[in-house]
């Protein structure tokens, strides 16, 4: 074969093998440098490279082949623990676009050890399909990875960078040059009209300001991503009888329909707000959800408060069971069929039971109760309590008496606080200037964090009341921000404008609050129903209102419409109590290849020196391979003994909860040393694998884990020195239990 053939050949595929490995570990954002696995893949190609058309082209495929297979079997325990974490990284990230809870598969902490020899392993393999598909183009192989890319470019569009899809598109025009252009006698041609295309984009996207990662997008770019959406969700789950989901751009004269919507059966009518779209984030005159990517990072907060039953929709029944049981009433069952709302949603009530089927425990945020299937879900059922909303007041004095049921579930309920309080508050600046100058400064009493309930809502009603008027016959607003030109320009509008403005004010004071839609029943409504009888729901019942957070309480429906006041019951009376009032929130670089910088000459010598002394320069670099190899195995030792010493270390800090966290973690990694099976499960459920001795103490030190990781209280002493002892018991059990090969496992290997 032709030398310069040859070298095309090989930097044609070491390219494409850089760039397969850079967009999958900054894809999926791998805390594994990107330079080792690269390394090893060009290295993998250069070696078949080099040996082409000898009669021993087949060793070294063989051999990288046979190395990896070496290294499988070896640090088993290491590739096992490397390729768990490469799908937790990966669900990770798909976590991001779709926010829900995954299974884990619990890889143990080992300093990412284990993901990089997966990697570099992937690298060889990379570097082998690479310099076989230059060499050996097919549409068989050129088709199914351009298809890959474009998918993940698809699928990930809202995470991954520009520079990402810059590097996606040069490798597709990579793959492309190679299948026409690649074979045994590879074309220069090729090459350097990749260079010049690589070189052309990536002037483009610098000149479109693709360096500055943080750069808003143009807001052409965002209508058009809303509007396709928008689009979708309409042909998935149909209309929403007149409701704007959020987005009040499109808000003009009130759409009234008769036609039903919903057909609700109950046990026992009672009236509801029925719950659908919830507006989380007010921007650029829309209510939007909180993004995946934020409520991916609440993930471990939603994942344990659901295992411990407590979910945002049904926040209110478990409140009043913890403080009092009796105002629940009776258990309504209640039957919903969707006829013409939007299926996206299961419409329901803010008195629903914690034991209903349609709480969905994988769900992060809980802002409404979303609906399963390609269509939605049109028909479902649900069990709720009667109508306690008008008894909240009664519910959050009965909160502040200390007893064991309200401790337990105001600990539960601090992690969701916290939640509220940083994501439902943010309103845009020049909305809380405006609001500052019309309902001006406000006081808060020491050691509270927003302003009273009561006084709170009183001065929204009498804004909303003295300076609005109700008036269903608007226009669109435009060109300016909705709730700015509602408050401060019309001066008049309708449900969602009441809405709007209510929950922005809310948030003026402190006080968490979103935006929502849905249906109700009224008082009414319940009136005239018998048990057993379908309510058809029509159009006309589509309302908007606000809703605030209470601590302790959770969610609250607040009417801010006027012409709505006498349609749903009212809260009692309840003599100087306003709640918990004032509660604090508990507590690769795409390569410019030039036509001058392709340099095909090497001089007539260096080819003649090559070819005589290959084989000395290669055994060489073997040899020096091999002790590099070496050497880094010894650092990589020494690195990881340090690294399990100073995490020892970490039992004995000032921080007693941060000491028995990592406690706890390194007795689960002993455990799993021994053979205990990683499930997606809460601690205490792996208690069959301690000894029969230990199980107690263990439940225990489960129980003081939880505390530490999610109460956000201090722990102490005495409780540190119980996980401390359990831990040193069990691992002296398993050291004094293991032969000298297990022993080495756990010191060399699992580094415990």
């Amino acid at each position: 074969m032709h030398f310069n053939a040859r070298f095309r050949g090989l930097l044609a595929a070491s390219l494409l093998t850089a760039a397969l490995m850079g967009l999958m570990i900054s894809l999926f954002s791998l805390p594994v440098f990107f330079l080792w696995p690269a390394l090893l893949g060009v290295l993998a190609a250069a070696t078949v490279c080099l040996m082409d058309g000898t009669r021993l082209s087949w060793l070294p495929a063989a051999a990288w082949m046979t190395a990896c297979l070496l290294t499988v079997l070896v640090l088993l325990g290491t590739v096992t623990n490397g390729l768990a974490q490469l799908l937790d990284d990966v669900l990770k990230a798909w976590q991001q676009l779709h926010a829900r809870n995954y299974t884990s598969f619990l890889a143990q902490e080992d300093g990412n050890t284990g993901l990089t020899v997966v990697l570099c392993m992937l690298g060889v393999l990379c570097g082998l399909w690479s310099i076989h598909y230059v060499r050996q183009p097919s549409g068989l192989r050129f088709w199914p990875l351009a298809v890959i890319l474009a998918a993940a470019a698809v699928l990930f569009a809202p995470m991954v960078s520009v520079w990402w899809l810059l590097l996606a598109a040069l490798t597709v025009l990579l793959l492309y040059a190679a299948h026409f252009g690649g074979g045994k006698q590879y074309s220069s041609a090729a090459l350097r009209t990749w260079g010049r295309l690589a070189a052309v984009l990536l002037v483009c996207v610098t000149v479109l300001g693709g360096w500055n990662q943080d750069a808003a997008r143009p807001a052409v770019v965002d209508t058009a991503t809303n509007w396709a959406a928008e689009q979708v969700d309409t042909l998935r789950y149909g209309s929403n009888a007149g409701l704007p989901e959020g987005n009040m751009t499109k808000v003009g004269p009130r759409q009234i329909s008769e036609d039903t919507v919903l057909e609700v059966t109950m046990t026992q009518p009672i009236s509801y707000y029925l719950r659908g779209f919830v507006g989380e984030a007010y921007a650029n005159s829309r209510w939007s959800t909180l993004d995946s990517k934020t409520l991916s990072e609440a993930a471990d907060t939603f994942y344990w408060l659901h295992q411990d039953g407590f979910y945002a929709q049904s926040q209110l029944t478990t409140a009043a069971q913890a403080g009092v049981p009796d105002a629940l009433g009776y258990d309504n069952t209640v039957t919903v069929q969707n006829v013409g709302a939007s299926g996206k949603y299961l419409y329901a009530p803010y008195e629903l039971l914690a034991d209903s089927d349609v709480l969905d425990a994988a769900q992060i945020g809980d802002r409404t109760l979303l609906a399963s299937g390609l269509r939605g879900q049109r028909t479902y059922s649900f069990h709720a309590s009667d109508n306690i909303i008008t008894q909240y007041q009664r519910l959050a004095a009965a909160l502040l008496e200390e007893t064991e049921q309200t401790n337990t579930f105001l600990n539960t309920e601090a992690a969701y606080n916290r939640f509220a309080y940083d994501h439902y508050t943010d309103i845009p600046d020049d909305v809380r200037g405006f609001l500052e100058e019309k309902l001006g400064g406000y006081q808060k009493d020491e050691g509270q964090v927003h302003f009273d309930y009561q006084r709170a809502k009183q001065n929204i009603l009498f804004y909303l009341t003295t300076y609005i008027t109700y008036e269903e016959n608007v226009l669109p607003i435009t060109g300016g921000d909705f709730a700015l030109t509602f408050l401060d320009g019309t001066q008049s509008g309708y449900d969602v404008h009441y809405a709007t403005a209510a929950a922005l004010m809310f948030r003026y004071y402190g006080i968490p609050a979103r935006y929502v839609e849905g249906y109700l029943v009224t008082k009414d409504d319940a009136a005239q129903m018998k048990s057993g009888q379908t309510l058809n729901v029509g159009g006309n019942r589509a309302h908007a209102w606000v809703e605030y957070y209470q601590d302790g309480l959770g969610w609250l429906p607040f009417e801010a419409t006027p012409t709505y006041f006498s349609a749903m019951e009212k809260a009692e009376q309840y003599q100087n109590i306003s709640g918990l009032v004032g509660q604090a929130p508990l507590d690769y670089t795409a390569d410019n290849l030039d036509d001058a910088e392709l340099e095909n000459p090497v001089t007539e010598a260096l080819r003649e020196f090559w070819l005589k002394h290959r084989l000395i320069i290669l055994l060489t670099l073997a040899v020096l391979l091999a002790a590099g190899m070496v050497g880094l195995l010894v650092g990589w030792l020494i690195f990881e003994r340090r690294r399990t010493k100073k995490r020892k270390e970490g039992f004995f800090g000032a921080d007693a909860a941060a000491s028995i966290d990592a406690i706890f973690r390194y007795m689960m990694d002993v455990l799993r040393a021994r053979g205990m099976a990683a499930k997606n499960c809460p601690p205490a459920d792996y208690v069959s694998y301690m000894d029969e001795d230990l199980r107690e103490e263990y439940l225990t030190a489960a129980r003081l884990w939880q505390e530490a990781r999610f109460s956000g209280k201090p722990m102490e002493e005495l409780q540190r020195r119980q996980v401390l002892r359990l831990k040193d018991e069990i691992w002296e059990r398993t050291w004094h239990s293991a032969s000298l090969k297990e022993r080495l496992r756990l010191k060399y290997v699992e580094f415990l």
